[in-house]
């Protein structure tokens, strides 16, 4: 950029009336650096994240409350290089979460270091694994407490279903090493359980019987539903939310769960 800019006036360009202050409280104070290194790029990047804080916080910007230091320092840090839809949605969905009343709740900052490692392919599986456990089993009484609970949402996915919420290009799909990356990556992370197996039919029913194409089957984990709450905005509410029915954890132009996905525990 050619003028030296600050913070704080480039946020607040993509909020509304006082937004940046209601949003961070005392914290706010924190941007009143110049930072010159900042490209514009860099300054919508956080400009869409707060955006997407604000309309996740709704009314809830009129209650008391702040984002520790150390949360937004790693939204300017790491989230300012982030462009691809899902990776703002969710930096926005943990910016959001992280306003409390308790001044020391930085429990986001260690989910938005889960984020910044995350490649897009990982981040939008993240998505749509857990979108379709909402779909699928929303007010079934499942629960994401216990091991054995999470085994019975257990979900398979055609390769088709799959490959399409996925967008993958033909030079995509021909790449050996893209599925290879976004599950052993998911499973190593914690984000699903480690009891996840993707091929043909053939193979993946010799797991789960009556398996009726080529696909995916996958857990869900404790942290891939603590991190799916905090990307909309409820790192408030227990694990068990994502399943109440009324969360809501829509992205524009994403399909909301994977078609022809099934539990394999009904």
């Amino acid at each position: 950029m050619s003028e030296i800019i600050t913070v704080a006036g480039a946020i607040a360009a993509y909020l509304g009336k006082d937004g940046v202050q209601k949003i961070l409280g005392p914290t706010a104070d924190y941007l009143g650096e110049e930072l010159k290194a900042f490209t514009q790029r860099r300054v919508e990047n956080i400009g869409k994240i707060f955006a997407n804080a604000e309309k996740k916080l709704g009314p809830r910007l009129d209650s008391p409350g702040q984002v520790p230091p150390k949360v937004l320092k790693s939204v300017i840090n790491e989230g300012s290089y982030s462009e691809d839809p899902v990776t703002l949605e969710y930096f926005g969905g943990v910016l959001a979460s992280s306003r409390t009343e308790i001044g020391r709740d930085d429990r986001g900052a260690r989910l938005i270091k889960i984020l910044d490692n995350l490649s897009t392919y990982q981040l939008r599986t993240h998505y749509l694994i857990y979108s379709t456990i909402l779909h699928l089993f929303s007010k079934s009484g499942r629960q994401f407490a216990l091991t054995e609970n999470r085994a019975k949402m257990e979900v398979f996915f055609p390769i088709e279903g799959y490959a399409t919420s996925m967008e993958f290009t033909q030079a995509e799909w021909d790449n050996p090493q893209i599925l290879d990356h976004i599950w052993h990556g998911l499973s190593s992370d914690n984000l699903i359980e480690d009891r996840w197996h993707y091929g043909n039919q053939e193979f993946l029913q010799t797991i789960v019987k009556g398996v009726p194409s080529d696909g995916i089957i996958c857990q869900p984990s404790a942290l891939g539903a603590e991190l799916f709450l905090w990307a909309f905005g409820y790192g408030d509410k227990p694990l068990d939310y994502v399943l109440s029915g009324d969360l809501k954890a829509e992205i524009d132009d994403l399909p909301s769960h994977v078609p022809g996905a099934a539990g394999t525990n009904p």
